[in-house]
């Protein structure tokens, strides 16, 4: 039997004609033994390294991304450090990490077979890049903010005096748990609006699972997470926009954290 081929480990999909004004300059791929390179499709251009076919079969794919940690996580870091670097230059559909295809011709047949998705994808996300804001919230000062405003409240602590200490317990519980579902309610509502406000400047938009903070380490509860796609010429006021409502909510409890920009992950597939 003769040598198996290597596979093809795909970044990015990018327009052809964006080629003739940002030449595309090759760089060390995955695993450092081959150089990138770009073959194109007609109107499309593919962005890609050969890898070894053993190494990147399936079963022995997925042993080292189970295994060898050191790898996965060198190997993630340069893919999305890749990613950025490309969509800095052209109109960028980025691939999930270890996107793998057995052969150019396997890879050719799957570019013409979604190439009007592909072209819709390009006119979608041209000169546009993708905003995570993660917005954190400080409980306590929002719990005291709902013990002085809630009316309901309130009268049910009022009440608390008037009872057997036996019935304080019991009725005090019954009053924490119906701040805490105050707590929540005022949190959405607040994260919902502001999201409704920056959903106005953003093309497209998308709401993540907010993270525990056994994920985010942080001492402040993760109270929303979301995704803009947003045109070029609107980030600044989407940036300035995060940054008043972070100034003028930060006595409350409220810390804002917009990250980006990202190659459009969220908004290609």
């Amino acid at each position: 039997m003769g040598q198996k081929e290597n596979y093809i480990y795909l970044y990015g999909i990018v327009p052809v004609y964006e080629l003739d004004k940002t030449p595309f300059s090759s760089f060390a791929g995955i695993d450092k033994e081959q150089k990138a390179a770009i073959a194109t499709y007609g109107d499309i251009a593919a962005i890609y390294t050969e890898v070894d076919a053993e190494a990147y079969e399936g079963e022995a794919l997925e042993s080292r991304m189970k295994d060898d940690l050191e790898w996965l996580q060198e190997s993630a870091m340069h893919h999305h450090e890749v990613l950025l670097d490309l969509q800095k230059q052209y109109t960028l559909i980025p691939m999930k990490f270890c996107t793998i295809y057995l052969s150019q011709d396997s890879l050719v047949e799957k570019l013409l077979e979604q190439a009007d998705t592909i072209q819709s994808l390009f006119i979608r996300i041209k000169d546009s890049e993708e905003w995570n804001l993660k917005i954190y919230c400080d409980d306590e000062p929002l719990r005291e903010h709902v013990l002085q405003h809630s009316l309901s409240i309130k009268e049910k602590m009022q009440e608390l005096e008037s009872l057997s200490p036996g019935r304080q317990f019991f009725e005090k519980r019954k009053i924490d748990q119906l701040v805490d579902g105050e707590l929540e309610k005022e949190k959405n509502q607040f994260c919902e609006q502001i999201h409704a406000e920056l959903t106005e400047i953003a093309s497209e938009e998308k709401v993540k699972t907010a993270w525990s903070k056994d994920v985010t380490g942080r001492e402040l509860e993760m109270s929303w997470n979301s995704v803009y796609l947003i045109q070029q010429n609107q980030v600044e006021t989407f940036l300035k926009l995060v940054q008043q409502k972070n100034e003028e909510s930060a006595s409350s409890g409220w810390r804002f954290e917009a990250t980006g920009p990202w190659p459009a992950y969220h908004f290609v597939y």
